[in-house]
């Protein structure tokens, strides 16, 4: 969610392609970033246990 929000050639295809969807997905836009981070800190923190 977040590479196609932050890419400027895929959001121009998806405001053309897909119109009211795409913009109720881009309304989510914080909430994907807040995801996309604590997502990599529960990795890194599994990736820190299996180290143990």
């Amino acid at each position: 969610m977040v590479l196609v929000l932050e890419n400027p050639v895929l959001v121009r295809i998806g405001q053309e392609r897909m119109g009211e969807a795409f913009h109720n997905l881009s309304r989510h836009k914080t909430l994907g970033w807040v995801c996309f981070f604590v997502g990599g800190l529960w990795s890194a923190q599994n990736v820190w246990y299996s180290a143990l």
